[in-house]
């Protein structure tokens, strides 16, 4: 195969606009999905970015969602029960009566979050930043809460023991 410098740019270029268009395509068809089902157990979903999405009572349990984007997402009476959510974007999200027990929100940033009544029991809130969050009547029994920030935090009625 003898080509010339030219021909084989044209082929690359061709050949990169091609596989965009189809990771374009698929990327669309999941959100697609995922908004018309809100059901996404066990998936490999990280680095994704969900912000500003009405995920109520979406079901990711078990799912890899490690530094994804959820700011602002309403995932209100979602189970994101052993999910891990290790330094994800939680930024004003709204999680109340949402099932993260046993999740792995290791540095996630849930500044502002609405936590009430959340079940985090036995979720490792290592190191995560839970400034101006309101947890509320949350279930945080078992939940490793080393070096977490808490300042502002409301926990008014939360489980601890």
């Amino acid at each position: 195969m003898n080509l010339k410098v030219p021909a084989i740019l044209a082929l690359l270029t061709t050949a990169a606009v091609t596989s965009t268009a189809a990771a374009t395509t698929y990327n669309s068809c999941f959100m697609r999905y995922l908004m018309a089902s809100k059901t996404c157990a066990n998936c490999r979903m990280g680095s994704i970015t969900l912000n500003n999405l009405d995920l109520t009572e979406a079901n990711f349990s078990g799912s890899d969602m490690i530094e994804a984007n959820l700011e602002r997402t309403t995932l209100t009476g979602a189970d994101l029960s052993q999910s891990y959510l290790v330094g994800a974007n939680l930024r004003r999200a709204k999680l109340g009566e949402a099932n993260l027990s046993g999740a792995y929100l290791e540095g996630a940033d849930l500044r502002g979050a609405d936590l009430r009544g959340a079940d985090l029991s036995s979720a490792s809130l290592y190191g995560a930043d839970l400034r101006g969050a309101d947890l509320r009547d949350a279930n945080l029994v078992g939940a490793d809460l080393r070096f977490t920030r808490t300042w502002g935090a409301r926990m008014q009625g939360a489980i601890t023991q």
